[in-house]
């Protein structure tokens, strides 16, 4: 009774203080921006102003070449005219075609921000969408794809597991830090030692306000961006158990320090350390074992699956375990280290 008394507590106290509405506030701004400035999906063609000074039967195979490419080429009348598009687009690059005897002249017209791996990128496109046209080409590299059946989220979407991540989960890593250091300034933390309470029933009222905020934001950002294509019955228990997890680092954390101003470069670098999990989570390729071993790792692929049709539940359960157990571990370290301090 006197956790639930200590939970409505704090929730009437955290209603009223500024730090309860700063993660809904950062949820709702996720959905405006995800839902009226984020595309579906991006353009990822590379716009190229083509002019082309060339006859006949070459002429003909380069428009061919071009017509068949990934990328957009606009044609214009003139090189002047092809400068004056890459500066109204500074994001594009041009090209000047002519012939010069025999050969065919590709001079390229760049906006001079570009390295040498960019330009050397773009040669080698060009030679091999012309070296696939030749009949006697014989195509030697081999592409096989592992899970052809494998599903894919629209880039919307696939932004929403670091929003989850870094907001629904570990914001509170903060907010919580803010709570204790709050109470400890204006002195009602030191009821505690003359109440028959306990400090882990302290910590978990606050815990619970957390995971109460967690909740909420995580639907707010959830529920108009995915659907009903999410699995909400999955990722409820996600939420909560990846939600304690951030709220006992965070309560970790502080119980290192004894003000807010001492606590907060740990607390912000903890978060941009472990935002550095989402570099991984856009380009697998790159994926060293210093992230992998971030926390935030493998929250952001349980949460990927959430979204998609068929989940892979062992990867979704085997976070809530692992977070579970972690979250018990911390906070006993942490209930530990107040007993000694949360008082002084």
């Amino acid at each position: 009774m006197r956790l639930l008394y200590n939970f409505l507590k704090d929730m009437k106290l955290s209603s009223k203080s500024f730090y309860f509405y700063v993660e809904l506030a950062m949820a709702l701004i996720m959905v405006f921006v995800l839902l009226f400035v984020v595309p579906e999906n991006f353009d990822r063609q590379q716009t190229f102003y083509v002019h082309m000074n060339l006859e006949g039967v070459v002429a003909d195979k380069v428009e061919e070449v071009l017509e068949g490419s990934d990328d957009n080429y606009i044609l214009l009348d003139s090189r002047e005219a092809v400068e004056a598009a890459l500066e109204k687009e500074r994001s594009s690059a041009g090209v000047s075609i002519s012939m010069e005897g025999q050969k065919v002249i590709y001079d390229f017209i760049l906006q001079g921000y570009e390295d040498e791996k960019f330009k050397n990128i773009i040669e080698t496109v060009v030679k091999s969408e012309f070296a696939v046209k030749t009949p006697d080409y014989n195509r030697v590299t081999e592409i096989k794809v592992l899970d052809e059946n494998a599903e894919k989220l629209n880039d919307r979407l696939n932004m929403l597991p670091i929003i989850l991540t870094l907001n629904a989960t570990f914001m509170g890593l903060f907010i919580i830090a803010s709570y204790i250091f709050l109470d400890k300034d204006e002195g009602t933390i030191k009821a505690l030692a003359v109440t028959p309470g306990y400090i882990w029933e302290y910590l978990l009222g606050k815990v619970g306000v957390i995971m109460v905020t967690g909740l909420a934001s995580g639907f707010i950002v959830l529920i108009p961006l995915a659907g009903a294509k999410a699995h909400y019955i999955h990722f409820i228990p996600l939420l909560i158990m990846t939600n304690l997890f951030g709220s006992a680092l965070g309560l970790f954390i502080a119980s290192f320090f004894d003000t807010m101003a001492k606590a907060m470069g740990w607390l912000y670098g903890t978060i941009i350390t472990l935002g550095f999990a989402s570099i991984s989570y856009y380009m697998p390729a790159f994926s060293p074992l210093v992230i992998r071993l971030l926390p935030s790792y493998p929250m952001l692929f349980a949460y990927r699956e959430i979204l998609l049709d068929k989940p892979d539940l062992s990867l979704v359960y085997m976070n809530v375990g692992l977070f579970g157990v972690l979250s018990v571990i911390l906070f006993l370290f942490a209930n530990g280290r107040y007993k000694k301090t949360l008082t002084v």
